[in-house]
């Protein structure tokens, strides 16, 4: 069978790349031909915005240090990703006609609300796969990035959502989102494709560095700060940028991880790396149900704290890795169930 697969795989974002390239091996594996869908808007290639918008200038410091991260996983990419020709907006999409016998969409924050209003300079229908007229359409671990839609992207979505056959969430609220969008068709909350290819991954990779290292591994997003710790490694928007396979590394072969970053968190509960999860503060709480839902799941919800004042506390609670593994285990056969039923 023939998939194309619609995700955020060129977000500057580790989890955004891992996740894509886990779908798609997993796909592979099961005898499919899978493909990327090289589908990226013009304005969110580096440079393009600072020629309409001189103002944004202002940020040029950040956007460097985020181009050089994205130089960091552009090998990546281009190496173990199998990417269609690229396509700038859903008319592009639209126009090529694609043929594929199933499209997927997800995983990722492909459905959050503020992509969908403006993900092209203007409402876009194209994570909704509204172009694949001839395929099935699929959504799996689809992400909404909020637990609540704003009227404007509500009324937006309802427009679009019955274009799926079936959908996949990634978090519990997902499923009260699409009943909100009066979505009809078949609907649970399957794991990110980094669950449901599992340990594989690490196989497939080559990860540098001796394991386990005694150090802590401090990996956030959207921020930085400091921890009273004379051995501790920093990945985050100030410090200089890793490759993907480092970045991999250096979580996996800690003592142990802080993160806000939910695939970062993902990868040291596969390799039982101990870890404290900081929640999303106020304006992006709405991102917090990803955490929530996986490890209410895990039954590891007391990882999830508020303040990194507790983290040395939180991390010297021991684990039961054998039950992780087996709850996780069970989780991954939900993804595989809804994925092979879907597939038929």
């Amino acid at each position: 069978m023939k998939i194309g697969i619609l995700t955020f795989h060129w977000a500057t974002n580790y989890g955004a790349v891992l996740q894509a390239f886990c779908l798609q091996e997993y796909l592979k594996e099961r005898g499919h031909d899978v493909e990327i869908i090289n589908y990226k808007p013009r304005h969110f290639d580096f440079g393009w915005n600072y020629l309409r918008r001189p103002w944004l200038l202002r940020r040029l410091r950040k956007d460097l240090l985020t181009q050089q991260r994205e130089k960091k996983l552009i090998p990546f990419r281009n190496t173990r990703l199998n990417l269609s020709s690229r396509f700038f907006s859903t008319k592009d999409l639209l126009l090529a006609k694609v043929d594929y016998d199933v499209v997927i969409s997800g995983s990722d924050q492909i459905l959050n609300p503020s992509f969908t209003l403006s993900g092209e300079n203007r409402p876009t229908s194209a994570y909704f796969l509204s172009f694949a007229t001839k395929s099935k359409r699929i959504g799996y671990a689809v992400s909404f990035g909020c637990t609540d839609y704003s009227s404007d992207a509500l009324n937006y979505a309802k427009k679009w959502i019955g274009y799926f056959d079936a959908v996949g969430a990634r978090e519990d609220t997902g499923i009260q989102i699409l009943t909100q969008m009066n979505y009809q068709g078949e609907k649970q909350v399957v794991p990110d494709p980094t669950i449901l290819y599992g340990k594989g991954l690490f196989n497939r990779i080559n990860i540098p560095g001796p394991r386990r290292g005694d150090y802590l591994c401090v990996y956030v997003l959207r921020d930085t700060f400091l921890i009273e710790e004379d051995n501790a490694v920093y990945i985050d928007e100030l410090n200089n940028p890793v490759s993907l396979e480092d970045w991999l590394g250096l979580i996996i072969n800690s003592r142990g991880l802080i993160t806000n970053s939910y695939h970062g968190m993902i990868m040291s509960i596969l390799n039982h790396v101990p870890f404290v999860t900081l929640k999303s503060k106020a304006d992006n709480a709405g991102m917090n149900d990803r955490f929530s839902t996986l490890l209410s799941r895990l039954q590891l919800h007391d990882r999830l704290v508020d303040s990194i004042d507790s983290y040395k506390y939180i991390l010297s609670k021991p684990i039961s890795w054998e039950d992780v593994d087996r709850r996780i285990d069970a989780f991954r056969k939900e993804g595989a169930s809804f994925l092979e039923e879907v597939l038929k």
